[in-house]
Protein backbone atom coordinates (compact mmCIF):
# COMPACT_ATOMS: atom_id res chain seq x y z
CA UNK A 1 0.00 0.00 0.00
CA UNK A 2 1.10 3.24 -0.50
CA UNK A 3 2.12 6.12 2.12
CA UNK A 4 -1.12 8.13 0.89
CA UNK A 5 -2.93 5.58 2.95
CA UNK A 6 -3.12 8.15 5.62
CA UNK A 7 -4.52 11.15 3.58
CA UNK A 8 -6.93 8.98 1.61
CA UNK A 9 -8.51 7.91 5.56
CA UNK A 10 -8.20 11.74 6.37
CA UNK A 11 -10.36 13.18 3.81
CA UNK A 12 -12.98 10.79 4.12
CA UNK A 13 -13.59 11.31 7.55
CA UNK A 14 -13.35 15.00 7.21
CA UNK A 15 -15.80 15.10 4.38
CA UNK A 16 -19.55 15.68 5.25
CA UNK A 17 -20.39 15.26 1.23
CA UNK A 18 -18.83 12.21 -1.21
CA UNK A 19 -19.02 12.05 -4.60
CA UNK A 20 -17.47 8.43 -5.36
CA UNK A 21 -16.83 8.90 -9.22
CA UNK A 22 -16.49 5.52 -11.79
CA UNK A 23 -14.03 5.69 -15.15
CA UNK A 24 -16.30 5.63 -18.23
CA UNK A 25 -17.65 2.01 -19.84
CA UNK A 26 -18.11 0.89 -16.09
CA UNK A 27 -16.57 -2.60 -15.11
CA UNK A 28 -17.14 -4.85 -12.32
CA UNK A 29 -13.91 -3.02 -10.22
CA UNK A 30 -14.97 0.98 -10.73
CA UNK A 31 -18.67 0.22 -9.73
CA UNK A 32 -17.87 -2.12 -7.05
CA UNK A 33 -15.14 0.11 -5.21
CA UNK A 34 -17.18 3.39 -6.12
CA UNK A 35 -20.50 1.92 -4.83
CA UNK A 36 -18.24 0.61 -1.77
CA UNK A 37 -16.76 4.02 -1.15
CA UNK A 38 -20.26 5.51 -0.67
CA UNK A 39 -21.59 2.41 1.61
CA UNK A 40 -18.32 3.67 3.71
CA UNK A 41 -19.41 6.98 3.68
CA UNK A 42 -23.21 6.40 4.82
CA UNK A 43 -21.95 4.50 7.58
CA UNK A 44 -19.49 7.00 9.06
CA UNK A 45 -22.77 9.49 8.87
CA UNK A 46 -21.85 11.07 5.44
CA UNK A 47 -23.84 12.14 2.20
CA UNK A 48 -22.97 10.12 -0.78
CA UNK A 49 -23.53 9.04 -4.30
CA UNK A 50 -22.13 7.60 -7.23
CA UNK A 51 -21.76 9.22 -10.65
CA UNK A 52 -21.15 7.10 -14.00
CA UNK A 53 -20.64 9.22 -17.08
CA UNK A 54 -22.21 6.00 -18.75
CA UNK A 55 -24.87 3.27 -18.84
CA UNK A 56 -24.04 0.63 -16.03
CA UNK A 57 -24.06 -3.07 -17.95
CA UNK A 58 -26.63 -5.28 -17.49
CA UNK A 59 -24.30 -8.01 -16.63
CA UNK A 60 -23.80 -5.88 -13.07
CA UNK A 61 -26.89 -5.39 -12.18
CA UNK A 62 -26.83 -7.65 -9.27
CA UNK A 63 -24.27 -5.44 -7.57
CA UNK A 64 -25.95 -3.93 -4.19
CA UNK A 65 -27.55 -0.48 -4.27
CA UNK A 66 -26.48 -0.05 -8.36
CA UNK A 67 -29.58 1.24 -8.63
CA UNK A 68 -28.66 4.61 -6.72
CA UNK A 69 -25.94 5.22 -9.60
CA UNK A 70 -26.17 8.59 -11.19
CA UNK A 71 -24.97 10.01 -14.81
CA UNK A 72 -24.83 13.54 -13.50
CA UNK A 73 -23.71 14.37 -9.72
CA UNK A 74 -25.93 16.79 -8.13
CA UNK A 75 -24.38 17.58 -4.48
CA UNK A 76 -21.93 19.61 -4.16
CA UNK A 77 -19.02 16.90 -2.74
CA UNK A 78 -16.52 18.28 0.05
CA UNK A 79 -14.25 15.19 -1.74
CA UNK A 80 -14.81 14.29 -5.07
CA UNK A 81 -13.23 10.64 -5.02
CA UNK A 82 -12.36 8.72 -8.74
CA UNK A 83 -11.55 5.23 -8.19
CA UNK A 84 -9.74 2.93 -11.10
CA UNK A 85 -9.32 5.32 -13.26
CA UNK A 86 -6.02 5.68 -14.90
CA UNK A 87 -6.19 9.31 -15.30
CA UNK A 88 -8.54 11.73 -15.40
CA UNK A 89 -9.99 12.01 -18.68
CA UNK A 90 -10.93 8.23 -17.92
CA UNK A 91 -13.78 9.47 -16.33
CA UNK A 92 -15.43 10.87 -19.50
CA UNK A 93 -17.97 12.66 -19.44
CA UNK A 94 -17.44 13.48 -15.96
CA UNK A 95 -14.65 15.20 -16.67
CA UNK A 96 -15.38 17.01 -20.09
CA UNK A 97 -18.75 18.51 -18.52
CA UNK A 98 -18.19 18.90 -14.66
CA UNK A 99 -14.45 20.42 -14.34
CA UNK A 100 -15.89 23.67 -12.67
CA UNK A 101 -17.52 20.98 -10.70
CA UNK A 102 -14.82 19.18 -10.01
CA UNK A 103 -12.39 21.90 -9.29
CA UNK A 104 -14.28 23.20 -6.12
CA UNK A 105 -13.88 20.00 -4.63
CA UNK A 106 -10.78 17.69 -2.77
CA UNK A 107 -10.20 15.36 -5.61
CA UNK A 108 -8.96 11.76 -4.19
CA UNK A 109 -7.37 9.45 -6.63
CA UNK A 110 -7.64 5.44 -5.98
CA UNK A 111 -6.47 3.56 -8.38
CA UNK A 112 -3.90 0.80 -9.20
CA UNK A 113 -2.99 1.27 -12.99
CA UNK A 114 0.61 1.25 -13.00
CA UNK A 115 0.58 3.92 -15.57
CA UNK A 116 -1.77 6.76 -13.54
CA UNK A 117 0.15 9.93 -13.19
CA UNK A 118 -1.15 10.66 -9.76
CA UNK A 119 -3.73 13.64 -11.06
CA UNK A 120 -5.43 13.95 -7.53
CA UNK A 121 -5.04 16.53 -4.15
CA UNK A 122 -4.63 13.24 -2.20
CA UNK A 123 -3.25 10.32 -4.34
CA UNK A 124 -3.37 6.53 -3.12
CA UNK A 125 -2.55 3.93 -6.04
CA UNK A 126 -0.96 0.49 -5.95
CA UNK A 127 0.19 -0.76 -9.03
CA UNK A 128 0.99 -4.27 -6.87
CA UNK A 129 -3.17 -4.87 -6.33
CA UNK A 130 -5.00 -7.01 -8.44
CA UNK A 131 -8.26 -4.75 -8.50
CA UNK A 132 -9.58 -1.27 -7.20
CA UNK A 133 -11.47 -3.31 -4.90
CA UNK A 134 -8.50 -5.14 -2.93
CA UNK A 135 -7.24 -0.90 -2.39
CA UNK A 136 -10.05 -0.14 -0.68
CA UNK A 137 -10.75 -3.38 1.30
CA UNK A 138 -7.34 -2.76 2.79
CA UNK A 139 -8.44 0.89 3.70
CA UNK A 140 -12.53 -0.47 5.61
CA UNK A 141 -10.14 -1.21 8.85
CA UNK A 142 -8.13 1.79 8.86
CA UNK A 143 -12.24 3.42 8.37
CA UNK A 144 -12.82 1.37 11.74
CA UNK A 145 -15.88 -0.58 9.08
CA UNK A 146 -16.92 -4.29 9.27
CA UNK A 147 -17.27 -5.88 6.04
CA UNK A 148 -21.01 -7.30 5.34
CA UNK A 149 -22.53 -8.63 2.47
CA UNK A 150 -23.52 -5.41 0.41
CA UNK A 151 -20.19 -4.27 0.87
CA UNK A 152 -17.94 -7.80 0.30
CA UNK A 153 -20.32 -8.08 -2.81
CA UNK A 154 -19.14 -4.65 -4.17
CA UNK A 155 -15.45 -5.47 -3.59
CA UNK A 156 -15.63 -9.27 -4.70
CA UNK A 157 -17.23 -8.07 -8.30
CA UNK A 158 -13.83 -5.60 -8.79
CA UNK A 159 -11.73 -8.94 -7.65
CA UNK A 160 -13.27 -11.15 -9.85
CA UNK A 161 -13.12 -9.18 -12.93
CA UNK A 162 -10.02 -7.94 -12.98
CA UNK A 163 -8.43 -11.24 -12.57
CA UNK A 164 -10.90 -12.98 -14.50
CA UNK A 165 -11.86 -15.25 -11.32
CA UNK A 166 -8.15 -15.14 -10.12
CA UNK A 167 -6.86 -16.80 -12.82
CA UNK A 168 -4.74 -14.01 -14.22
CA UNK A 169 -1.47 -13.68 -12.40
CA UNK A 170 -1.79 -10.20 -11.26
CA UNK A 171 -3.99 -12.58 -8.31
CA UNK A 172 -1.36 -12.65 -5.40
CA UNK A 173 -1.83 -14.31 -1.93
CA UNK A 174 -3.17 -10.64 -0.86
CA UNK A 175 -5.81 -10.79 -3.19
CA UNK A 176 -6.99 -14.63 -2.35
CA UNK A 177 -6.71 -13.67 1.25
CA UNK A 178 -9.02 -10.97 1.04
CA UNK A 179 -11.50 -12.41 -1.56
CA UNK A 180 -11.35 -15.32 1.70
CA UNK A 181 -12.55 -12.58 4.14
CA UNK A 182 -15.08 -11.21 1.37
CA UNK A 183 -16.65 -14.96 1.26
CA UNK A 184 -16.90 -15.15 5.40
CA UNK A 185 -18.83 -11.96 4.95
CA UNK A 186 -21.28 -13.32 2.17
CA UNK A 187 -19.78 -12.88 -1.05
CA UNK A 188 -21.03 -15.51 -3.18
CA UNK A 189 -17.83 -15.69 -5.79
CA UNK A 190 -19.41 -18.63 -7.84
CA UNK A 191 -22.70 -16.28 -8.68
CA UNK A 192 -20.60 -13.26 -9.41
CA UNK A 193 -18.14 -14.89 -11.56
CA UNK A 194 -21.53 -16.11 -13.71
CA UNK A 195 -23.06 -12.93 -13.32
CA UNK A 196 -19.92 -11.24 -15.19
CA UNK A 197 -18.59 -14.52 -17.12
CA UNK A 198 -21.31 -16.24 -18.02
CA UNK A 199 -25.37 -15.92 -19.09
CA UNK A 200 -24.54 -14.18 -21.75
CA UNK A 201 -27.73 -13.17 -23.63
CA UNK A 202 -28.51 -14.72 -26.90
CA UNK A 203 -28.07 -11.30 -28.63
CA UNK A 204 -24.54 -11.01 -27.18
CA UNK A 205 -23.50 -14.25 -28.76
CA UNK A 206 -24.78 -13.24 -32.13
CA UNK A 207 -22.25 -10.13 -31.68
CA UNK A 208 -19.54 -12.63 -30.66
CA UNK A 209 -20.10 -14.65 -33.56
CA UNK A 210 -20.15 -11.73 -36.07
CA UNK A 211 -16.37 -10.56 -34.15
CA UNK A 212 -14.83 -14.00 -34.44
CA UNK A 213 -15.90 -14.41 -38.02
CA UNK A 214 -13.60 -11.52 -38.66
CA UNK A 215 -10.64 -12.05 -36.44
CA UNK A 216 -7.38 -11.66 -37.97
CA UNK A 217 -3.62 -12.39 -37.06
CA UNK A 218 -0.56 -10.47 -37.54
CA UNK A 219 3.19 -11.31 -37.25
CA UNK A 220 2.69 -14.93 -37.80
CA UNK A 221 -0.22 -15.10 -35.48
CA UNK A 222 1.59 -13.31 -32.55
CA UNK A 223 -0.86 -10.27 -33.06
CA UNK A 224 -4.12 -11.38 -32.88
CA UNK A 225 -7.23 -8.81 -33.64
CA UNK A 226 -10.80 -7.71 -34.06
CA UNK A 227 -13.15 -5.15 -34.21
CA UNK A 228 -16.65 -4.64 -33.25
CA UNK A 229 -18.82 -2.14 -35.12
CA UNK A 230 -21.31 0.34 -34.83
CA UNK A 231 -22.97 -1.97 -37.50
CA UNK A 232 -22.22 -4.74 -35.82
CA UNK A 233 -24.23 -3.69 -32.74
CA UNK A 234 -27.37 -2.72 -34.57
CA UNK A 235 -27.35 -5.72 -36.68
CA UNK A 236 -27.49 -7.65 -33.23
CA UNK A 237 -29.72 -5.16 -31.21
CA UNK A 238 -26.66 -4.64 -28.36
CA UNK A 239 -24.62 -1.85 -27.11
CA UNK A 240 -20.77 -1.63 -26.33
CA UNK A 241 -21.19 -3.28 -22.75
CA UNK A 242 -22.22 -6.65 -24.99
CA UNK A 243 -17.95 -6.81 -26.05
CA UNK A 244 -16.98 -7.44 -22.22
CA UNK A 245 -15.19 -10.78 -21.98
CA UNK A 246 -14.71 -11.16 -25.46
CA UNK A 247 -10.86 -10.47 -25.18
CA UNK A 248 -10.24 -12.58 -23.16
CA UNK A 249 -11.87 -15.11 -25.58
CA UNK A 250 -9.38 -13.96 -28.06
CA UNK A 251 -6.95 -15.01 -25.61
CA UNK A 252 -7.31 -18.53 -26.14
CA UNK A 253 -5.18 -18.22 -29.32
CA UNK A 254 -2.51 -20.71 -29.12
CA UNK A 255 0.92 -18.66 -29.50
CA UNK A 256 -0.66 -15.33 -29.26
CA UNK A 257 1.43 -12.15 -27.43
CA UNK A 258 -1.18 -9.59 -28.20
CA UNK A 259 -4.70 -9.22 -28.08
CA UNK A 260 -6.53 -6.48 -29.52
CA UNK A 261 -10.09 -5.40 -29.69
CA UNK A 262 -11.29 -2.50 -32.01
CA UNK A 263 -14.58 -0.85 -30.08
CA UNK A 264 -16.27 1.50 -32.55
CA UNK A 265 -17.15 3.95 -29.94
CA UNK A 266 -18.45 6.66 -32.52
CA UNK A 267 -18.22 7.04 -36.22
CA UNK A 268 -14.28 8.16 -35.96
CA UNK A 269 -13.77 7.34 -32.85
CA UNK A 270 -12.23 3.78 -31.36
CA UNK A 271 -11.87 2.06 -28.29
CA UNK A 272 -8.87 -0.74 -27.89
CA UNK A 273 -8.37 -2.67 -25.19
CA UNK A 274 -4.83 -4.55 -25.27
CA UNK A 275 -3.78 -7.70 -23.82
CA UNK A 276 -0.66 -8.95 -23.68
CA UNK A 277 1.97 -12.52 -22.89
CA UNK A 278 5.00 -11.12 -21.07
CA UNK A 279 6.87 -10.94 -24.10
CA UNK A 280 5.33 -7.62 -24.64
CA UNK A 281 3.92 -4.64 -22.35
CA UNK A 282 0.49 -3.26 -23.39
CA UNK A 283 1.14 0.00 -21.86
CA UNK A 284 3.93 0.57 -23.95
CA UNK A 285 1.62 0.03 -26.65
CA UNK A 286 -1.51 2.04 -25.31
CA UNK A 287 0.76 5.21 -23.73
CA UNK A 288 1.48 6.17 -27.67
CA UNK A 289 -2.07 6.93 -27.86
CA UNK A 290 -2.80 8.26 -24.64
CA UNK A 291 -3.98 5.03 -23.04
CA UNK A 292 -2.59 3.31 -20.04
CA UNK A 293 -3.34 0.51 -17.54
CA UNK A 294 -1.47 -2.69 -16.80
CA UNK A 295 1.48 -4.52 -18.35
CA UNK A 296 -0.73 -7.12 -19.38
CA UNK A 297 -3.62 -5.12 -19.85
CA UNK A 298 -4.27 -1.48 -21.11
CA UNK A 299 -6.46 0.07 -23.61
CA UNK A 300 -6.91 4.02 -25.35
CA UNK A 301 -8.71 5.62 -27.76
CA UNK A 302 -7.74 6.92 -30.81
CA UNK A 303 -9.74 9.58 -32.59
CA UNK A 304 -9.68 8.05 -36.22
CA UNK A 305 -11.80 5.84 -38.22
CA UNK A 306 -11.81 2.26 -37.79
CA UNK A 307 -9.32 1.26 -40.46
CA UNK A 308 -7.18 3.92 -39.27
CA UNK A 309 -6.83 2.99 -36.18
CA UNK A 310 -6.32 -0.56 -36.82
CA UNK A 311 -3.34 0.69 -38.79
CA UNK A 312 -1.65 2.55 -36.18
CA UNK A 313 -1.82 0.74 -33.34
CA UNK A 314 -1.12 -2.53 -35.41
CA UNK A 315 1.92 -1.03 -36.22
CA UNK A 316 2.84 0.07 -32.62
CA UNK A 317 2.25 -3.64 -31.64
CA UNK A 318 4.77 -4.74 -34.24
CA UNK A 319 7.27 -2.43 -33.25
CA UNK A 320 6.60 -3.73 -29.60
CA UNK A 321 7.20 -7.05 -30.25
CA UNK A 322 10.37 -6.39 -32.18
CA UNK A 323 11.64 -4.66 -29.11
CA UNK A 324 11.13 -7.60 -27.14
CA UNK A 325 12.50 -9.37 -29.22
CA UNK A 326 15.18 -7.61 -28.90
CA UNK A 327 16.02 -7.86 -25.62
CA UNK A 328 13.72 -4.55 -24.24
CA UNK A 329 11.57 -6.52 -21.71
Amino acid sequence: MSDDVGSVVAAIRDAQRITAICHESPDGDTLGAALAIALVAERLGKEAEVVAGDPIPPFLAFLPRVERVRTEPRLEPDVALIVDAGDLARTGSVARDHADWLARATLVNVDHHVSNPRFGAVNLVDPTAAATCEIVALLLPELGIALDAELATCLAAGLVQDTHTFAHPNATPRTLRIAADLVKAGARLSEINRAIYADKPFPTLRLWGLMLAGIQDLAAGRIIHAAMTLAMLTETQNDASASEGFVDLMGLTKGADIILLFKEAEPKRIRISVRTSDRADAVAITSQFGGGGHARAAGCTVEADLDEARTRVLAACERELARGDAGGH
